[in-house]
């Protein structure tokens, strides 16, 4: 337990100094989850820093990660092996060709080893269940063409990852028997006062005022919206923020946050000209 308060300790540091904001409790769970062995199921809205958590994650642990974003055309071949030809004494030799989920359990003999797959419920029916046998207890995955087989050893951290909610195309039901597997950890964008305070603290040409004024556009934005209408992520307010030294914090948010929401140029002026910027300083 002295061992896990500290690891603990040690990444509420780490994620300060990266500036990247966590709850105690969610940190908590991620790493109580790595303690004991269990797969993760991280779900949450677009842009909310899944995926950069885990990245940090493995630098914090001084490890290896690999992402891939799945899709319906996705196989389970596409993530074991393949086959590869090399020219060899004149004549071409067949030699196996390792994909993500080889090469993160054989970089998990190493030490810590992180797979993130994204988007896994937008995965084929049969290749999320050709990944119940790394999920279960028996652990393993076998190589068809050097026909080894990986046994997924304590470095082994898998991680899948998933928006969620209707709101997004091409996204399919996820079974009761996968979901069984992983422990489910849910994301979420960062609340008004903590996102102020993340995006002043991130962007040096951004003010407190300034952070604040971004944040009731989007508030206001998101709260009167249509169902068909984009979603604006704290990735997008991080784009607006990171072109303030520039371009300023209206254009800025022209550029950013204006363009995506409205669907032509005649919308973006009404944007820029309506009460969504009326209280950004020009």
């Amino acid at each position: 337990m002295k061992e896990f308060k500290e690891t603990f300790a040690d990444a509420k540091k780490f994620f300060k100094e990266k500036k990247f904001i966590i709850k105690d409790d969610q940190l908590k769970e991620i790493l109580a989850c790595i303690n004991k062995k269990k797969s993760i199921l991280a779900t949450g809205p677009t842009g909310c820093g899944k995926t950069a958590f885990f990245m940090l994650l493995a630098e914090f642990f001084g490890g290896h990660y690999e992402y891939q974003s799945l899709n319906g055309n996705t196989t389970i071949h596409d993530l074991v092996q393949e086959r590869d030809f090399v020219e060899k004494d004149g004549k071409m030799v067949m030699v196996p060709k390792d994909m993500i989920l080889a090469r993160w359990l054989k970089e998990a003999k190493k030490g810590i080893s992180i797979l993130q797959l994204d988007e896994i419920n937008a995965a084929r029916a049969e290749t999320i269940i050709a990944l119940h046998p790394i999920c279960d207890i028996k652990g393993e995955l076998f190589l068809p063409y050097s026909e080894e087989t990986l046994k997924v050893n304590d470095n082994a951290i898998l991680v899948m990852s998933c928006n969620e909610g209707d709101e997004y195309a091409g996204t399919n039901a996820m079974n009761q028997a996968f979901l069984n597997r992983p422990i489910t950890i849910p994301f979420s964008y960062l609340k008004r006062a903590p996102l102020i305070q993340h995006l002043s603290d991130k962007f040096k040409a951004v003010s407190k005022e300034d952070a604040t004024a971004i944040v009731n556009t989007w508030e206001k934005y998101m709260a009167s919206k249509d169902a068909d209408e984009p979603i604006v992520s704290i990735r997008v307010l991080e784009y607006w923020c990171d072109f303030v030294d520039i371009l300023g914090i209206r254009a800025a948010g022209k550029l950013a946050f204006a363009h995506l929401v409205a669907r032509n140029e005649e919308e973006v002026i009404q944007v820029v000209e309506g009460d969504m910027f009326v209280n950004l300083p020009r």
